[in-house]
């Protein structure tokens, strides 16, 4: 697609950095319909989160519909990208809007998207419920919503905000520009709390774990991105191998030892720690502003964690059964235990539990698997001893296991935070 161009409002604010940097920024507005045109080639793959309809959407449609006037100085617009601005005469300039990874709407994916609702929905008898819908039907109908909004534009008096950042002129800019953008879009996105998550999704952290898992699993790895499994929820997993590493003295003097626990009671300390790890120039390099990981170590750890959320759920389906195995008592007679089908965790399969209970009788196992992976000095990898979905379970004796679960009179919560549960599971799975 070509480079676009469009029409500020007024003669632009083009801002040169003071600092010595190589970037620039241009502020001004737009109409309605030089918005239409924007949105045709913006998208939002730049910013960290994705929008979604929600009492802040509904907030700015108020605004636009009630009070149009006023929005231009109630909302901060649209915060674009680009790695090319030419500044053209009559107040236009042409921007370039392909390299979605770099190029887009960084910042006011919320304004984006309500501004694009209230178009459609004052033009067309269409529902917006998501960004996926509105870019969806944008794409679809962007001939006839240019056609219908010409009959109507009176309709339609507002302006909105537009701040635009750019590499300037001079020799390295556009270099300047990849290093610094995803940094300075994750930093306009810290006044909503953007999670740790969200920001090492931006850098780049989980590009390897997220090519690794494709579309196997139905991760959110982007805050108000639509799925079933919470990102950092398959990242404090990823670290189970991690921390083996760890233990073999084979990651970096300076990262810290994770307790194991933390898979379990502490997943922001995973992210954290997960974030710390990729981010360390002994474990990726820094190519374009985002961690590219290239430690051989690291990347035969995170190849193992597809293993282990396929494991995760054949334990949670099985472990019922374990249990009466290890143990003449029922274990749906455990009070925080419920006589409920219910789905595997990670939805690798069909199968489904005869009961619901919490999963802190299981992380302890998962953790244990451990025991399970060994050096291999010649091709500088870990691997697996004996692959835990290529595991008979019938010979993991949890006997002991059981009668501790009894000690604590069945406390999932104990359970999941006991360091003996831990230790115990590792000795069982040390027997395979």
């Amino acid at each position: 697609m070509k480079n676009l161009i469009i029409r500020l409002n007024d003669s632009n604010s083009l801002q040169i950095s003071q600092e010595g940097l190589k970037l620039n920024k241009l502020t001004s507005s737009i109409s309605p319909l030089n918005f239409i045109k924007l949105l045709r080639q913006a998208d939002n793959k730049v910013n960290p989160r994705i929008a979604k309809s929600n009492r802040i959407t509904k907030s700015i449609i108020e605004t636009l519909q009630n009070s149009p006037d006023l929005f231009w100085l109630k909302s901060k617009g649209i915060l674009l990208a680009t790695e090319s601005c030419r500044i053209l005469d009559r107040n236009r300039i042409e921007v370039s809007l392909e390299n979605k990874d770099y190029e887009g709407i960084m910042d006011g994916g919320h304004n984006t998207l309500a501004i694009a609702t209230f178009i459609i929905e004052s033009l067309f008898e269409e529902k917006i419920k998501s960004w996926e819908e509105c870019k969806n039907f944008w794409d679809a109908n962007y001939e006839e919503i240019l056609i219908q909004f010409e009959k109507k534009s009176a309709d339609f008096k507002f302006s909105v905000p537009i701040e635009i950042i750019f590499p300037n002129d001079e020799d390295g800019s556009v270099d300047q520009y990849y290093d610094m953008i995803s940094e300075i879009c994750s930093a306009r996105n810290n006044n909503v709390q953007l999670s740790e998550t969200a920001k090492g999704n931006q850098l780049g952290s989980y590009d390897y774990l997220k090519e690794l898992l494709g579309d196997q699993f139905d991760v959110i790895w982007k805050a108000g991105e639509a799925g079933k499994i919470k990102s950092e929820d398959v990242i404090s997993l990823a670290t189970i191998p991690l921390i083996y590493l760890n233990s073999q003295n084979l990651l970096p003097q300076d990262i810290k030892v994770l307790n194991k626990i933390s898979v379990y009671s502490q997943k922001s300390k995973c992210v954290d720690y997960f974030n710390f790890l990729m981010s360390h120039n002994e474990i990726s390099k820094e190519v374009n502003g985002k961690f590219v990981l290239e430690n051989q170590f690291v990347k035969s750890a995170l190849d193992m964690t597809e293993d282990i959320l396929r494991f995760f759920d054949r334990i949670y389906l099985e472990f019922p059964e374990l249990y009466h195995k290890a143990s003449p008592g029922k274990f749906g007679r455990i009070s925080s235990v419920s006589m409920k089908e219910s789905k595997v965790p990670y939805f690798s399969l069909d199968e489904k539990s005869g009961y619901q209970y919490s999963l802190g009788f299981i992380y302890p196992l998962i953790s244990g698997l451990t025991s399970l992976m060994e050096i291999d000095q010649a091709n500088q990898i870990v691997k697996w001893r004996v692959n835990p979905n290529e595991m008979n379970l019938q010979k993991l004796d949890l006997t002991q296991y059981v009668n501790i679960i009894k000690l604590v009179n069945f406390d999932p919560q104990k359970i999941g935070k006991g360091e003996v549960f831990y230790k115990e599971a590792e000795v069982a799975f040390s027997k395979i």
